[in-house]
């Protein structure tokens, strides 16, 4: 086995949430093949519903029953589950046998973030765990780039199983490459209910936590069914709402690489403000603005550039505030995160279905706007609880 630097050991972790931001994201792309085969548009986002539903529940559990072996392998496995659920999925006769087999494959992505992430934050000091966060969360900004635009274009010339295929090839090759190259012998803190619960009853983590459920939620009530508010509202062909998606994951990369550097001078919770607090105005336009294919494109890119500063800043806060269990915070952060997909994909596909895909905008501007309120409740939290430690190391 090939000892690599930290850096490139970095790199092949991102390539783990490359696989699984890919297996999240590709269907959004297939969407439009799997309604023309027989589907309905809700039921298209349900199978990203409960894909994130499987992870947000399992994600924790896993932390508690498995969080204390080694990580690597750990890791490996759940690649390994994600690639035999994805093969499920492509053969599956039927929409129930989809729905079991994405429950499989979500089962699989249970460990694979909070895996890379905790291995990524234990090859470096202190001061630059931000900026590993930020290098491992890049591939799920990538798959963003790649994912859902070709995953358009792959269903719409071959039919949506061959997106499960190739989903399937992804998550093993990630598995060869951690089996091949990262030489990682940590493992997490043995951990029970109770421990699990206790994090979630803190004032400053659980309300820090409820942040990154409200701002995803916010996010996937309108990124579920973009291609359909681009097509009914804006009036863009298939051709176009690819490259506006290609642009949009572009800008995404870009905002991971911004959140690496941003991370090495600014704090999370500032880093955090900033984003959201982009984000409020970009749902708005795309609610307002008039329905001309262009009139979305600057509002989609200033939109991508933040929620990927987003996320890196969310990790870093949440670690941060718990840094003695951060295996089984990143994971309560992951699940929270797919518990926000699960929740905004769901309530986008019935808002869709009882309003139309245009009043989507508005509800994410609502949600977000809860996420700022969870920031800002966290953070008097964490300010109080320190006050109270201080005073106790005094007495």
């Amino acid at each position: 086995m090939a000892r690599l630097s930290p850096p490139l050991v970095l790199r092949i972790l991102s390539i783990c949430n490359f696989a699984l931001g890919s297996a999240s994201l590709a269907v959004v792309g297939a969407q439009a093949s799997m309604v023309g085969a027989g589907m309905t548009v809700a039921q298209a986002a349900e199978l990203v519903a409960v894909f994130a539903l499987t992870f947000s529940v399992g994600a924790p559990l896993a932390q508690v029953f498995i969080g204390h072996r080694r990580r690597r392998d750990v890791l490996i496995g759940g690649l390994l589950v994600l690639a035999f659920g994805s093969v499920l999925c492509a053969v599956a006769p039927g929409y129930g046998w989809l729905l079991a087999a994405r429950v499989i494959a979500g089962l699989g992505a249970t460990v694979v973030a909070p895996m890379a992430s905790s291995i990524g934050v234990g090859l470096v000091p202190a001061e630059r765990q931000g900026h590993a966060l930020a290098v491992v969360f890049s591939g799920i900004a990538i798959s963003s780039v790649l994912a859902v635009p070709l995953a358009i274009a792959a269903s719409a010339a071959f039919g949506w199983r061959v997106v499960f295929v190739g989903l399937a090839a992804l998550a093993s090759i990630a598995a060869l490459l951690v089996w091949l190259t990262v030489d990682d012998e940590s493992r997490g803190v043995r951990l029970d209910l109770r421990r699990l619960l206790k994090a979630l009853t803190h004032p400053a983590t659980g309300t820090g936590l409820a942040v990154i459920f409200f701002q995803v939620s916010g996010y996937f009530v309108t990124y579920t069914l973009i291609t359909a508010l681009l097509r009914d509202r804006f009036g863009a062909d298939t051709a176009t709402a690819s490259g506006i998606m290609f642009g949009f994951g572009v800008l995404g990369v870009a905002g991971n690489w911004l959140a690496q550097r941003l991370a090495l001078r600014f704090g999370a919770n500032r880093l955090l403000y900033a984003a959201m607090g982009t984000m409020l105005p970009v749902f708005l336009a795309l609610a307002v603005v008039p329905a001309y294919w262009w009139a979305p494109i600057l509002p989609l890119l200033v939109w991508a550039l933040s929620q990927d500063v987003f996320y890196p800043s969310q990790q870093r806060r949440v670690v941060e505030l718990e840094p003695e269990i951060r295996g089984l915070i990143l994971a309560l952060n992951s699940s929270g995160l797919f518990a926000g997909i699960a929740f905004g994909s769901f309530l986008g596909g019935r808002i869709a279905q009882a309003s139309g895909v245009a009043s989507l905008p508005l509800v994410s501007l609502v949600l977000t706007a809860m996420a700022l309120a969870a920031l800002t409740v966290s953070r008097h939290a964490a300010r109080r609880h320190e006050v109270q430690a201080r005073s106790m190391r005094a007495a």
